[in-house]
Order: C-alpha cells, then structure tokens, then sequence
C-alpha cells in the first residue's frame, strides 16, 4: 500500500513555490516523491511547479501519471494539456479539452485552452466553435472575439470576421493588434480602398507603430501598386531600422525600382543587423548582377561563407558565379542544391537559362513554363492585367484613323528643342543593343523606358481629349516632356532625343500630337524568336508585361501591337528606318551606318564599341543587362527551332507578320538587305 506524503511535506513545497523559489520548490518535490512514488497529488503538485519552471518536459513526466490517477481532475488535466502543447503535441493537447471535459470545467480554462489549441492546429471549425462558447458566456472578452475574427477570417467568413473584431474593437477601444487584424480582414474580403485607408490612418495616428505601414505594404503589393509599396516599406524600415529582415526587403524593393544605391545600402544595413540572414546575401547578389558587377559576386561569395550563412543561400550565389564563368553543369548542380531559397519563379528562370545553354530545350521550356505558371499564380491577376492591357490598344487603335486626326486642332511651330526619335520593337528584338550602339554618338541622350509619353497622355486627359487640345496645351505638354527629358541630361537644339520603348508603337497617337516631327526606328527580329524570348525572360510583372506569362497571351499582343503600328504608321505617314537584329549581328557596320547618316550622327567607324558604351552608361534597366556587356554573338538567332514543338499553339498567329517583315517559318530566311546599304569594310 501506498503511503502518502505527511500534509508537513506537501506545505513545506507550497510555501517554496508560493514565494517564487521554484527551484527549492522542485527539488523539495523530487525528494517527495523519491520518498512517496505513489501519491498522485505530489506528481500533480511537481507537474504545476516545472510548469512555472518552462520544464515543460519534466512536467509531461509527472502530470501523465497523476491524470491517469485522477481523470476528472480538471486542473491536471489543463496543466498536462499546456505540458504537451509546449512539447510539440498539439494534437495531444487538443484531445484533453474534450467537449465532456469542457463541460465539467467551472473555470472554463478548458474551453479556452481548447479553443486556442486548436486555432494553432488549423482546426478552425472547432477553434470558431469554442471562441463562440466562449463570448457567449463572456460577451466583454475582447481578446476571445478577436481570435474568433481571426479565425473566421482565417475560414474565409470575412462577414462574420469582420462582425467579431468590431466588436473586439468596441469593447477595447484604441488597440492597435484589433485595427491591424480588422484591416487586414477588409483586404482579404477585397475591400482594399476601405483597408488602406484604416491602415493609413493608424499609421498617422501612431508614428512609432510599424505593423500599419507593413500592412500597407503587403496590401500595395497584392494590388500591384509597386510604387505604393516602395513608399510604404521605406517608411516601415524607416520606423522600424534595427529590424533585419525589413532592412532587406526594403532593399528589395528599391533594386525592383532600379535604384540601387538605396538598394546596397539597405542589403548592407540587413547584413550589418544580421551577417547571417540568407534573404539579404541573395538579393545582394542578384542586385550585383542585375548592374553588372559580377567581380564582386565572388568576394560576396567567401563573405556569405565566412559570416555562417547557410548552405541554400550559399549554392544560389555560387550558381550565379559558375554560370558567369561558363560552368552551366556545375551552376545547375549548385541550383538544386539551393532548393527554395528564392522565389520558385527566380529558380525556374535560372534553371532554363542553364538547361538551355546546356542542349537540353525539352527540360529548359518545362522550367520556364513553370516560371511563368508560378508568376500566372500572383494575388495581383496578372492574367487579367495583360488582358486590361490588350483591351486599351483596342480602344486606342479603334480611334486612331485619318478622320480623327484631321479633327485635330493645328500644331503649333516647332521650338528651339527638338523633336524626339523614337526607338521602339516589340520586346526581345534588340532595342537595348541597338540604344547602346547609338549612346555613343556625342550628340545622342538615349533614353531608356522612360514613361514620359504615359505621362502626357494621362495629364491631358487620355487619347480621346488629344484632339480638342489648343496650341497652348500642346507648348506644355512639349515643354512638359523637354523638362522631364532633362533630368536625364542636358538638352540643347543640337541633341539628339533618343526616346527608347519596345511598345511605344501603341503610343503613336500621343507621340504624334505634341511631337509632328518625330521619327521612328523600329528595332526589328523574327517573330517567334522575339516572341520566345520574352516567354523565357524573368519580367517585372506589369500590365504590358503580364502577357508574357502566357505564349497565345503573347502572340496576341504581337498582333495587337503591329496591328496597331501599321495602321498608325499609314495614318501618320511615320518616317521609319528599320534596324533588323539577325542583319546586325552578322555585319554591324553594313546595318547601322545607313541608321547614322538618316540620324545625322557621325559614324564611329572602328570606334564603335557597344560594350564599352554599355559599361560607361552603368545599370541597364531591362532585361537585356548582361546580353549587351558581351560580344555580339549569333546563339539568339533562329534559338526559337530549338523549341517548334513547345511554339507550335501560336505559330499560325505568328506567321503572318512572319512572312510580312521577310521571315519564313519554314526555312532561315531573314530580311534581305536594302540595296543601299553600305557594306563592311
């Protein structure tokens, strides 16, 4: 028979344990039950004291047996429930708030144990149900209708989320964890105006609190607000500047923005918070990539290694430098062994990139493929905003004919600035290579997609208001663009406006009513070589972009966008000189000196050095960066045959303009060469 301990024994750890010593408590306890093995309430009584302790692993090994002795007790049974949450068993735990056990639990501590132990399973159904019992009972219990709102919004109730943290929020008026959590819950509903400017307003009511600025910033983003969302993750690193990972992301986000000194520092202020942190080592080393500065990706490299960074983060950059170096096999290896430390869509792009160097095509389009299935998958429905985007040529192309344009008001005489010349393609056709080979002429400020013509339209009211515009509106608008063309160098009646955007053919209209006197190069490369570069090609997902994400997606906007252009240039009778990318890098000088005398430019001869202008002009901003540092090479050239089969869904589409600019898809034929082209040499 089991003898119990003396009520002397059992006092003497009471008063230890009520005084706060709860290591003399403990070892009290462990003598105790040396001396009395069987007397369940010392495991219970030793079972609450490790508990005080955080030992939560010691009190699972005395409360087990005393619940087993005594099930009913619903004070051992909370206090095991906690032991084994707090041990990784939240399912165990969970299964102790029993519905049988709730109900014969007074204090109700059962009910909220359960109730928050399965909020932390995913449980949902059962946490909803539980904080209900409980706001029933409690109907002041602030903190008990916020779970139930953020476990509702967690189901997808949004209504009835929306419902508990109102009341939440009346009955614990100025707490900011309830704004943040209900206007997180308006977005989710999809009512972002109504969520930002509750977020905005607690961020201006509290200018030390960073959670509504984050909040604002994970809103923007879903919206596809990139600007908003810049604002909004400065402010929080801002407020909040000993927070690595904010640091980081807010580095992020500039180099998104191509601005990259912001972005380096704010990598260098993450990495000086936090030498370790991996997301900041890699977006340092895409960042040095993206301008060019693969030197410093090695010394990156041995820094990652030095300061512990771990092994994924380490193999990405490490791919990064062995596919420089040309070792398309080994930076592969190095890319699995990274697993998933950057975004699927940055992995897959690299992968394809690779296979493809590699000969393997089938492998390579299967990558990319899921690159832009990942990108498909973005909150910001990137599917819809390519199609937002084809539907406004539509509209414009619809209005721009010879009968509009003869309702124009007159265009007032030319001022001392010039008019632009404006270098445009569809994407991927060599525009970057080719501004590069004009940046060297003295008299030439090449511009690189810069939005000012957006910005003309959308500040005199859109293409249906460019009509009705009087000669004083047309000076500011000309005057508007000249200022804005200044920020980027000095403009004098010599320079040569170099206005570079592959789809500024969908801007004809504009550039035409404030400009009469512009002329056009259209940057020129077979069809389905331009259009599969642009599938394959990791873009920032904007509206234009987005159609890239999808191939019939893609061939529609193709033919959209020359659709457009030829019809625009009929209606305006456009100036034209067509530079074609396969004639450029087979005779540089044969394509390009025509271009330079129709420019007035003198021509460089020997001199011209698209890569030495490439390093000189600094960071690239479009997806052509490393292409243009490099020789001129051929590899790009009918690339497209190597993956027919993957581009056989949109090559009827493709065909006609195919055959229309001198291309066939049945054979290698480019355009031929004009009969006054001079020729190398």
């Amino acid at each position: 028979m089991t003898q119990a301990a003396p009520p002397e024994t059992l006092q003497r750890i009471l008063i230890a344990a009520r005084s706060r010593r709860l290591d003399e408590a403990a070892v009290l306890c462990a003598s105790a039950i040396a001396d009395h093995p069987g007397d369940s309430r010392l495991g219970a009584l030793g079972g609450a004291i490790e508990m005080q302790r955080g030992q939560f692993a010691g009190a699972l090994k005395l409360l087990g047996p005393a619940h087993a002795q005594n099930p009913a007790d619903v004070t051992i049974r909370a206090n095991l429930a906690e032991a084994r949450y707090h041990t990784g068993d939240a399912a165990g735990a969970l299964a102790l708030c029993s519905d049988t056990a709730i109900a014969s639990d007074a204090s109700g501590r059962l009910l909220r144990l359960g109730a928050y132990f399965a909020q932390e399973s995913d449980r949902l159904d059962r946490a909803a149900d539980l904080y209900r019992r409980i706001v029933a009972n409690a109907p002041d219990d602030w903190s008990s209708w916020n779970n139930l709102g953020n476990t509702l919004g967690s189901l997808e109730d949004y209504d009835g989320a929306i419902a508990a943290l109102e009341r939440a929020a009346a009955k614990q008026p100025g707490d900011r964890t309830i704004a943040i959590n209900l206007a997180n819950t308006y977005a989710a509903r999809g009512d972002l105006e109504e969520a930002i400017a509750r977020l905005q307003k607690l961020a201006d009511q509290a200018p030390d609190f960073v959670d509504p600025v984050m909040a604002l910033y994970a809103v923007y983003t879903k919206q596809g607000r990139e600007d908003d969302a810049y604002t909004a993750i400065a402010e929080a690193a801002r407020r909040n500047p000993g927070h690595a990972q904010t640091r980081s992301d807010y580095a992020q986000e500039a180099a998104k923005q191509n601005d990259y000194a912001i972005a380096e520092r704010e990598y260098e202020a993450a990495l000086a918070l936090d030498p370790r942190l991996g997301p900041a080592i890699v977006g340092m080393a895409s960042m040095l990539e993206r301008m060019n500065r693969e030197d410093a990706l090695i010394p990156l490299l041995q820094r990652a290694t030095e300061n512990g960074v771990d092994a994924e983060s380490v193999s990405y950059i490490d791919a990064m430098n062995l596919r420089r170096a040309g070792d398309f096999e080994g930076a592969l290896v190095a890319l699995d062994a990274s697993n998933e430390v950057v975004v699927p869509g940055r992995r897959f792009h690299l992968r394809g990139v690779l296979l493809d160097r590699l000969g393997q095509h089938d492998e390579a389009f299967a990558a990319w493929r899921a690159m832009n299935d990942y990108w498909l998958a973005d909150p910001t429905q990137p599917r819809q905003r390519a199609q937002m985007y084809r539907d406004k040529i539509e509209q414009d192309m619809a209005l721009t004919n010879r009968d509009w344009v003869s309702g124009w008001s007159p265009a007032p005489a030319g001022g001392d600035l010039p008019d632009p010349v404006i270098l445009l393609g569809f994407p991927r056709s060599g525009t970057t290579l080719l501004d590069t080979m004009l940046m060297g002429a003295p008299r030439a400020l090449v511009m690189e997609e810069q939005p000012f013509f957006t910005e003309l339209e959308q500040r005199f009211g859109g293409l249906d208001a460019l009509a009705a515009l009087d000669e004083a509106a047309l000076k500011e608008g000309r005057a508007f663009y000249h200022d804005r063309v200044a920020t980027l160098g000095p403009v004098t009646s010599d320079t040569l406006i170099i206005d570079k955007h592959p789809l500024h053919a969908n801007n004809i209209a504009v550039i035409k009513r404030f400009f009469p006197g512009a002329r056009f190069i259209m940057a020129m490369r077979h069809p389905i070589d331009a259009l599969l570069s642009c599938y394959l090609t990791n873009f920032r997902i904007n509206n234009a972009m987005a159609n890239f994400l999808d191939l019939e997606d893609a061939a529609a906007l193709y033919d959209l966008t020359f659709t457009h252009w030829e019809k625009a240039r009929a209606v305006f009778d456009l100036p034209v000189k067509t530079v074609v990318y396969e004639r450029l890098v087979e005779d540089t000088t044969r394509e390009l000196r025509p271009l330079f005398d129709w420019l007035g430019l003198d021509w460089p001869g020997d001199e011209l050095d698209h890569r030495e202008a490439a390093r000189a002009r600094g960071v690239v901003k479009t997806a052509s960066y490393a292409q243009v540092t490099e020789p001129i090479y051929q590899r790009a050239r009918g690339r497209w045959l190597n993956y027919r089969a993957h581009l056989e869904p949109v090559l009827e589409t493709m065909r006609p303009w195919a055959e229309k600019f001198g291309y066939s898809l049945d054979d290698g034929r480019i355009p031929d060469w004009p009969d006054t082209a001079e020729k190398a040499g």
